[in-house]
């Protein structure tokens, strides 16, 4: 929106746009432009927060370790053996989401996320993975070119080239599309940053032990486990790690794209519902392989007992979700993507099975003579109500004589009454749950003799 105010005459003749005309100008410039990454930190779901805090006030990162660009320090290792956590800050706010990054390796191919977490204040986003970091070297790729590529509220995609060991913040080439590819190297106990563990290493760190953040002395490559504190245990990690070297080569996603998605819309049913198939096609795409050629699969659901089966069809691309009888609730599926690489995409499912009331049964109903009595009894069955305080009433040959009698606890009932001057004929029986739905109507033929 380009809404200019009229502009004030200067007493020299001269226009000029007012303050508020210009602001709106500059903002409509701001999301003309493409998003940006801002900033790579690196961290830790077992860090300490008095190491987090130092990191900060030493301006080498926020919650996290901020990997130094612009220079060979960017493959520098990272020596702390519990790496598991990457943040991603933008230069605006930004849809992103966790399949919109991959990371490979060469020790790995592919690494998992347990979890995401987007904050649209600070413009960041967080990856956690499902095990930290062994020794490798890795590459981060963020799509800005995809199915789904990360962009703003007004659709500019990922701005994110990027040269490893001269670029600096903000990524990009000044053209909307283009994926951040970043790479950065992990070696445990690798506290000279050097690419191998040796004597030095463990040598430096067994110097350092009592040295705690802040101190003089006190170094963060040194504390391995990032407590805080330099200790025996971080000698450890560096003495068990001896010989330990980076691989040779480089990441998998170095010359080949892993596979993106735009996910599964939010799938709401209600309870017995019919199968729900969805397509597996519609929701991948690959750079280099054909949807028809990505292997799917479903790595984790969180309620199994939701379903009587979930079907995976790759050679037509569906997934099928076929629920299980009388089952309601919540689920969350992890749907995975991978492509002839072996690097994969993983997007979250979520089901939602809504409460059908599901109205009483009765079985086993039965009219027997017994001493000069009629005994009515049969069975109650429900799976959602609580059977005791329901009550069966009789009708058929007894409509009208207010024959009922309530359901046992266990499900039973059972009445005895008089059928003196009731013709031969059915009895029926029926109940009613405390929601209001009948149950069937039970018959049982009776011959009064």
């Amino acid at each position: 929106m380009y809404s200019l105010l009229r502009p004030k005459r200067r007493s020299f003749g001269r226009q000029s746009f007012s303050r508020r005309a210009r602001i709106e100008v500059l903002e409509d410039r701001r999301v003309l432009s493409a998003p940006t990454v801002a900033d790579v930190n690196i961290g830790s779901t077992a860090w300490t927060s008095s190491f987090v805090d130092y990191l900060e006030t030493a301006n080498l990162g926020a919650d996290g370790y901020a990997i130094p660009v612009g220079s060979s320090s960017q493959l520098k290792t990272l020596p702390w053996d519990n790496l598991d956590q990457i943040r991603i800050t933008f230069s605006e706010n930004v849809d992103v989401q966790m399949g919109d990054l991959s990371v490979s390796g060469v020790n790995q191919t592919a690494y998992a996320f347990s979890d995401f977490s987007y904050d649209p204040n600070t413009y960041t986003a967080v990856w956690t993975l499902v095990t930290p970091f062994a020794k490798d070297k890795l590459l981060l790729d963020l799509d800005g070119d995809g199915i789904d590529p990360v962009q703003d509220s007004v659709g500019n995609v990922l701005d994110g080239e990027w040269t490893d060991g001269s670029s600096t913040y903000n990524s990009g080439n000044g053209t909307a599309g283009g994926d951040f590819e970043f790479r950065f190297n992990v070696l445990p106990g690798d506290a000279s940053q050097n690419g191998a563990v040796n004597y030095s290493d463990s040598y430096a760190v067994l110097m350092a032990r009592g040295k705690e953040a802040g101190m003089t002395g006190y170094s963060i490559f040194h504390d391995i486990d990032g407590d805080g504190v330099v200790t025996t245990d971080d000698w450890y990690g560096v003495y068990f790690s001896m010989g330990h070297a980076l691989p040779a080569g480089n990441p998998a996603g170095m010359t080949n794209d892993a596979p993106t998605t735009t996910g599964f819309a939010e799938v709401n049913v209600d309870e017995d519902a019919a199968d729900v198939v969805l397509s597996l096609f519609d929701a991948f795409d690959d750079a280099e392989d054909e949807v028809e050629n990505l292997a799917y699969s479903v790595v984790d659901n969180t309620n199994p007992a939701l379903f009587s089966s979930v079907g995976v069809d790759t050679l037509n691309g569906q997934l099928t979700l076929a629920f299980a009888q009388n089952a309601f609730g919540s689920a969350e599926l992890t749907v995975r993507a991978m492509d002839s690489g072996g690097l994969f995409v993983d997007t979250i499912l979520s089901v939602i099975v809504a409460p059908v009331n599901d109205a009483p049964v009765i079985t086993n109903f039965h009219v027997t003579e017994w001493q000069g009595c009629w005994v009515l009894s049969g069975n109650v069955t429900d799976v959602d109500d609580d059977l005791e305080g329901m009550v069966v009433t009789f009708g058929g040959i007894l409509a009208g004589r207010n024959v009922e009698t309530p359901v046992n606890g266990n499900g039973t009932f059972l009445i005895e009454t008089d059928l003196e001057g009731v013709p031969s004929g059915l009895v029926s029986a029926q109940t009613v749950d405390p929601h209001g739905a009948p149950s069937n109507v039970a018959w049982c033929f009776v011959l009064v003799s």
